[in-house]
Protein backbone atom coordinates (compact mmCIF):
# COMPACT_ATOMS: atom_id res chain seq x y z
CA UNK A 1 0.00 0.00 0.00
CA UNK A 2 2.76 2.42 0.95
CA UNK A 3 4.64 1.54 -2.24
CA UNK A 4 1.53 2.18 -4.36
CA UNK A 5 0.91 5.58 -2.72
CA UNK A 6 4.56 6.47 -3.20
CA UNK A 7 4.30 5.60 -6.89
CA UNK A 8 1.19 7.80 -7.26
CA UNK A 9 2.89 10.74 -5.57
CA UNK A 10 5.97 10.39 -7.75
CA UNK A 11 3.78 10.19 -10.85
CA UNK A 12 1.81 13.31 -9.84
CA UNK A 13 5.01 15.19 -9.10
CA UNK A 14 6.46 14.16 -12.47
CA UNK A 15 3.28 15.30 -14.24
CA UNK A 16 3.45 18.59 -12.38
CA UNK A 17 7.08 19.01 -13.38
CA UNK A 18 6.24 18.28 -17.00
CA UNK A 19 3.46 20.89 -17.01
CA UNK A 20 5.47 23.58 -15.24
CA UNK A 21 6.98 24.94 -18.52
CA UNK A 22 3.49 24.83 -20.05
CA UNK A 23 2.12 26.87 -17.15
CA UNK A 24 4.89 29.42 -17.56
CA UNK A 25 4.12 29.64 -21.28
CA UNK A 26 0.44 30.07 -20.43
CA UNK A 27 1.20 32.98 -18.12
CA UNK A 28 3.25 34.66 -20.85
CA UNK A 29 0.47 34.03 -23.37
CA UNK A 30 -2.17 35.57 -21.11
CA UNK A 31 0.00 38.63 -20.53
CA UNK A 32 0.61 39.17 -24.24
CA UNK A 33 -3.04 38.72 -25.15
CA UNK A 34 -4.12 40.99 -22.31
CA UNK A 35 -1.69 43.66 -23.53
CA UNK A 36 -3.08 43.28 -27.05
CA UNK A 37 -6.63 43.67 -25.75
CA UNK A 38 -5.76 46.82 -23.81
CA UNK A 39 -3.93 48.31 -26.79
CA UNK A 40 -6.83 47.57 -29.14
CA UNK A 41 -9.21 49.28 -26.71
CA UNK A 42 -6.85 52.25 -26.53
CA UNK A 43 -6.54 52.27 -30.32
CA UNK A 44 -10.28 52.78 -30.62
CA UNK A 45 -9.99 56.18 -28.93
CA UNK A 46 -6.74 56.98 -30.74
CA UNK A 47 -8.50 56.29 -34.04
CA UNK A 48 -11.37 58.63 -33.14
CA UNK A 49 -8.83 61.33 -32.29
CA UNK A 50 -6.93 60.85 -35.55
CA UNK A 51 -10.03 60.90 -37.75
CA UNK A 52 -11.56 63.94 -36.07
CA UNK A 53 -8.47 66.18 -36.36
CA UNK A 54 -6.97 68.04 -39.34
CA UNK A 55 -3.39 67.09 -38.51
CA UNK A 56 -2.74 64.46 -41.19
CA UNK A 57 -0.79 66.40 -43.82
CA UNK A 58 0.84 69.82 -43.51
CA UNK A 59 1.52 71.64 -46.81
CA UNK A 60 3.66 74.75 -46.53
CA UNK A 61 5.75 77.31 -48.39
CA UNK A 62 8.69 79.39 -47.25
CA UNK A 63 7.44 82.94 -47.96
CA UNK A 64 4.09 82.38 -49.61
CA UNK A 65 3.11 81.29 -53.14
CA UNK A 66 0.95 83.54 -55.31
CA UNK A 67 -2.39 82.05 -56.40
CA UNK A 68 -3.81 83.97 -59.38
CA UNK A 69 -7.24 82.37 -58.94
CA UNK A 70 -8.02 84.56 -55.93
CA UNK A 71 -5.16 87.04 -55.97
CA UNK A 72 -3.84 85.74 -52.68
CA UNK A 73 -0.76 83.99 -51.36
CA UNK A 74 -0.74 80.46 -50.06
CA UNK A 75 1.10 80.16 -46.76
CA UNK A 76 0.30 76.72 -45.36
CA UNK A 77 -2.54 74.25 -44.90
CA UNK A 78 -3.53 71.41 -42.58
CA UNK A 79 -5.67 68.64 -44.01
CA UNK A 80 -7.59 65.89 -42.24
CA UNK A 81 -9.83 63.09 -43.37
CA UNK A 82 -12.73 65.25 -44.53
CA UNK A 83 -11.57 68.86 -44.12
CA UNK A 84 -8.65 71.01 -45.19
CA UNK A 85 -7.87 74.43 -43.71
CA UNK A 86 -5.63 76.85 -45.64
CA UNK A 87 -3.83 79.85 -44.19
CA UNK A 88 -3.56 82.52 -46.91
CA UNK A 89 -2.35 86.12 -47.21
CA UNK A 90 -4.41 88.72 -49.09
CA UNK A 91 -2.37 91.81 -49.97
CA UNK A 92 -3.94 95.24 -49.76
CA UNK A 93 -0.93 97.26 -50.84
CA UNK A 94 1.98 96.31 -53.09
CA UNK A 95 5.27 98.14 -53.62
CA UNK A 96 5.21 101.09 -56.05
CA UNK A 97 7.31 99.17 -58.54
CA UNK A 98 4.47 96.69 -58.91
CA UNK A 99 1.42 97.76 -60.92
CA UNK A 100 -1.26 96.14 -62.99
CA UNK A 101 1.06 95.59 -65.94
CA UNK A 102 3.80 93.82 -63.99
CA UNK A 103 3.72 90.38 -62.39
CA UNK A 104 2.91 89.93 -58.75
CA UNK A 105 5.79 89.32 -56.35
CA UNK A 106 6.63 85.67 -56.00
CA UNK A 107 6.26 85.87 -52.21
CA UNK A 108 4.83 88.14 -49.52
CA UNK A 109 8.11 89.92 -48.78
CA UNK A 110 7.47 93.67 -48.68
CA UNK A 111 3.68 93.34 -48.97
CA UNK A 112 1.01 94.54 -46.56
CA UNK A 113 -2.28 92.82 -46.09
CA UNK A 114 -4.24 90.41 -43.93
CA UNK A 115 -4.05 86.74 -43.16
CA UNK A 116 -7.10 84.50 -43.45
CA UNK A 117 -7.95 80.90 -42.68
CA UNK A 118 -10.24 79.18 -45.18
CA UNK A 119 -11.61 75.69 -44.49
CA UNK A 120 -13.20 73.35 -47.01
CA UNK A 121 -15.48 70.56 -45.81
CA UNK A 122 -15.59 67.84 -48.45
CA UNK A 123 -18.61 66.16 -46.86
CA UNK A 124 -20.76 69.27 -47.29
CA UNK A 125 -22.57 70.00 -50.53
CA UNK A 126 -20.55 72.67 -52.40
CA UNK A 127 -22.04 75.91 -53.64
CA UNK A 128 -22.19 75.71 -57.43
CA UNK A 129 -21.94 78.47 -60.02
CA UNK A 130 -22.04 77.76 -63.75
CA UNK A 131 -21.75 74.07 -62.98
CA UNK A 132 -18.55 74.48 -60.96
CA UNK A 133 -17.93 74.80 -57.21
CA UNK A 134 -17.37 78.38 -56.09
CA UNK A 135 -14.65 77.17 -53.73
CA UNK A 136 -11.52 76.52 -55.85
CA UNK A 137 -10.26 74.14 -53.16
CA UNK A 138 -13.21 71.79 -53.70
CA UNK A 139 -12.31 68.97 -56.07
CA UNK A 140 -14.69 66.18 -57.05
CA UNK A 141 -12.00 63.50 -57.00
CA UNK A 142 -10.79 64.59 -53.56
CA UNK A 143 -14.42 64.47 -52.35
CA UNK A 144 -14.64 60.87 -53.60
CA UNK A 145 -11.43 60.02 -51.75
CA UNK A 146 -12.92 61.58 -48.62
CA UNK A 147 -16.11 59.49 -48.85
CA UNK A 148 -14.00 56.34 -49.13
CA UNK A 149 -11.91 57.29 -46.10
CA UNK A 150 -14.97 58.16 -44.01
CA UNK A 151 -16.70 54.89 -44.92
CA UNK A 152 -13.74 52.71 -44.00
CA UNK A 153 -12.98 54.87 -40.97
CA UNK A 154 -16.45 54.29 -39.50
CA UNK A 155 -16.39 50.58 -40.37
CA UNK A 156 -12.98 50.12 -38.75
CA UNK A 157 -14.21 51.86 -35.60
CA UNK A 158 -17.06 49.40 -35.12
CA UNK A 159 -14.85 46.43 -36.04
CA UNK A 160 -12.22 47.48 -33.49
CA UNK A 161 -14.85 47.74 -30.78
CA UNK A 162 -16.14 44.29 -31.74
CA UNK A 163 -12.62 42.86 -31.75
CA UNK A 164 -11.96 44.26 -28.30
CA UNK A 165 -15.13 42.58 -27.02
CA UNK A 166 -14.23 39.19 -28.50
CA UNK A 167 -10.69 39.51 -27.15
CA UNK A 168 -12.08 39.96 -23.64
CA UNK A 169 -14.34 36.93 -24.14
CA UNK A 170 -11.34 34.69 -24.93
CA UNK A 171 -10.22 35.05 -21.30
CA UNK A 172 -13.56 33.64 -20.11
CA UNK A 173 -13.71 30.87 -22.70
CA UNK A 174 -10.20 29.66 -23.66
CA UNK A 175 -11.39 27.52 -26.59
CA UNK A 176 -9.15 27.97 -29.62
CA UNK A 177 -11.97 28.88 -32.03
CA UNK A 178 -12.75 32.12 -30.15
CA UNK A 179 -9.12 33.20 -30.37
CA UNK A 180 -9.18 32.59 -34.11
CA UNK A 181 -12.38 34.59 -34.37
CA UNK A 182 -10.77 37.48 -32.48
CA UNK A 183 -7.71 37.24 -34.74
CA UNK A 184 -9.92 37.44 -37.83
CA UNK A 185 -11.73 40.51 -36.52
CA UNK A 186 -8.43 42.23 -35.70
CA UNK A 187 -7.21 41.46 -39.21
CA UNK A 188 -10.33 43.10 -40.69
CA UNK A 189 -9.80 46.22 -38.59
CA UNK A 190 -6.15 46.25 -39.69
CA UNK A 191 -7.23 46.16 -43.33
CA UNK A 192 -9.84 48.91 -42.91
CA UNK A 193 -7.49 51.30 -41.11
CA UNK A 194 -4.74 50.57 -43.63
CA UNK A 195 -7.12 51.49 -46.46
CA UNK A 196 -7.74 54.88 -44.84
CA UNK A 197 -3.99 55.55 -44.62
CA UNK A 198 -3.40 54.50 -48.23
CA UNK A 199 -6.30 56.56 -49.58
CA UNK A 200 -4.92 59.57 -47.68
CA UNK A 201 -1.62 59.17 -49.49
CA UNK A 202 -3.39 58.75 -52.84
CA UNK A 203 -5.46 61.88 -52.17
CA UNK A 204 -2.29 63.85 -51.39
CA UNK A 205 -0.67 62.63 -54.60
CA UNK A 206 -3.76 63.67 -56.58
CA UNK A 207 -3.77 67.15 -55.03
CA UNK A 208 -0.07 67.59 -55.72
CA UNK A 209 -0.55 66.80 -59.41
CA UNK A 210 -3.98 68.26 -60.19
CA UNK A 211 -5.20 70.72 -57.53
CA UNK A 212 -2.68 73.56 -57.52
CA UNK A 213 -4.89 75.76 -55.35
CA UNK A 214 -4.40 73.29 -52.50
CA UNK A 215 -0.89 72.12 -53.35
CA UNK A 216 0.82 74.89 -55.38
CA UNK A 217 4.07 74.57 -57.26
CA UNK A 218 7.18 75.00 -55.10
CA UNK A 219 5.22 73.92 -52.01
CA UNK A 220 6.34 71.09 -49.73
CA UNK A 221 4.61 68.82 -47.26
CA UNK A 222 5.17 66.53 -44.32
CA UNK A 223 2.90 64.13 -42.47
CA UNK A 224 1.49 65.37 -39.18
CA UNK A 225 0.68 63.72 -35.84
CA UNK A 226 -2.70 62.26 -36.82
CA UNK A 227 -1.10 60.37 -39.70
CA UNK A 228 1.32 58.65 -37.32
CA UNK A 229 -1.49 57.97 -34.86
CA UNK A 230 -3.31 56.18 -37.68
CA UNK A 231 -0.23 54.06 -38.37
CA UNK A 232 -0.04 53.26 -34.66
CA UNK A 233 -3.60 51.91 -34.84
CA UNK A 234 -2.77 49.84 -37.93
CA UNK A 235 0.28 48.25 -36.30
CA UNK A 236 -1.51 47.57 -33.01
CA UNK A 237 -4.36 45.76 -34.75
CA UNK A 238 -1.93 43.79 -36.90
CA UNK A 239 0.08 42.72 -33.84
CA UNK A 240 -3.14 41.73 -32.04
CA UNK A 241 -4.30 39.68 -35.03
CA UNK A 242 -0.95 37.89 -35.28
CA UNK A 243 -0.81 37.22 -31.50
CA UNK A 244 -4.32 35.79 -31.21
CA UNK A 245 -3.76 33.66 -34.31
CA UNK A 246 -0.42 32.36 -32.98
CA UNK A 247 -1.91 31.37 -29.62
CA UNK A 248 -5.02 29.77 -31.13
CA UNK A 249 -3.37 26.40 -31.60
CA UNK A 250 -5.14 23.36 -30.18
CA UNK A 251 -3.71 21.97 -26.95
CA UNK A 252 -5.02 18.51 -26.13
CA UNK A 253 -4.07 16.07 -23.40
CA UNK A 254 -0.60 16.53 -21.96
CA UNK A 255 0.10 19.44 -24.35
CA UNK A 256 -2.26 21.66 -22.34
CA UNK A 257 -1.09 23.49 -19.24
CA UNK A 258 -4.22 22.56 -17.27
CA UNK A 259 -6.98 19.98 -17.52
CA UNK A 260 -9.49 22.78 -18.11
CA UNK A 261 -7.62 23.94 -21.23
CA UNK A 262 -7.30 20.36 -22.43
CA UNK A 263 -11.07 19.85 -22.15
CA UNK A 264 -11.79 23.21 -23.83
CA UNK A 265 -9.94 22.16 -26.97
CA UNK A 266 -11.55 18.74 -27.24
CA UNK A 267 -14.04 18.21 -30.13
CA UNK A 268 -17.52 19.44 -29.22
CA UNK A 269 -20.82 18.52 -30.80
CA UNK A 270 -22.95 21.66 -31.09
CA UNK A 271 -26.61 20.76 -30.82
CA UNK A 272 -29.60 22.59 -32.16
Amino acid sequence: MIAMETDKMSTASSVGAERRPLLQALVLERRILFACTVLVGLSTFVWITAVCTEKWVHIYSANGIYLPTRGEYFMWSDSGVWEICRYVFRPTLVPEAVNASTPRPIDVTGLTGEYYTNCTNYLAQPVMKNGKPTDPAYDIDVANYVRTMISFGIISLFVMAMGCGFSIYTFRNPRYMFKRLAAGIHFISTSCTFVVVQVTMSSLDHMQKNVKYIYPERASHYFHISYFLAWFVVLVNFFAAASFLWYSRKRKGDKAATDELAMADEPTIIGR
